[in-house]
């Protein structure tokens, strides 16, 4: 059985040269069979890391082997000084399969990289009603250049984490969606807030794996 995680934590601001260290983290855990298959840095505010990875088997016991490897145990020592202490790993389950980063799916028209846009909702009155609204949305906000990249859900704690990419900087983001609100196959899908009951927006840096 495949199980799926949404792995986040916060990078101290200025600290972004960890990542090479991460990248290794990366390593360590494909050898204990995990598959990553997206990962994103949030970048308007302290930098959140986004971490999506899944394993086939016992997920369990491949997470207990990682902690007693001799490798890992040296990256959490010498990542401890730039992340904060404020890990959380969530199973969830995939609702739209992520996409696979490269150098040219992540090139914008102007040289510079997609940015990703990372939302968050707190969903209410029901998953089921919320994902049918949802998956209607998708095609739409599709069709104004706003590819879906991935989308999870964990239903636990009613946490729905997606995001898509767009071909432009955070602060034209705004009035790229006008046209995408004013669609009238968006505009019926409104209802969508009836099961939100907080949500969070981020612009993102898409990383390469």
């Amino acid at each position: 059985m495949t199980q799926t995680f949404l792995h986040r934590f916060t990078v101290k601001p200025k600290h972004l040269d960890y990542l090479p260290l991460w990248r290794r983290e990366v390593a360590v855990r494909t050898r204990h069979g995990f598959t990553t298959h997206r990962a994103f840095v949030e970048t308007d505010a302290e930098p959140k890391l986004t971490w999506l990875y899944s394993h086939e088997g016992d997920a369990a016991a491949a997470e207990a082997a990682l902690a007693r490897d001799p490798e890992q145990r040296d990256l959490d020592g010498l990542k401890a000084p730039h992340v904060f202490r404020n890990l959380l790993v969530r199973p969830v389950d995939v609702e739209f399969a992520p996409t696979v980063a490269t150098p040219e799916s992540v090139a914008g028209s102007d040289g510079r990289q997609r940015i990703a846009i990372m939302r968050r909702y707190s969903i209410v009155n029901g998953w089921d009603d919320f994902l049918d609204v949802w998956r209607q949305i998708v095609p739409v906000r599709e069709q104004y250049g706003f590819r879906c990249l991935f989308a999870v859900a964990d239903r636990p704690r009613d946490m729905f984490t997606w995001a898509f990419d767009f071909d432009g900087e955070w602060a034209d983001f705004p009035a790229a969606q006008r046209g995408y609100y004013r669609d009238p196959a968006r505009v019926q899908l409104r209802k969508v807030f009836d099961h939100m009951a907080d949500y969070s927006i981020h612009p993102a840096t898409q990383l390469l794996i």
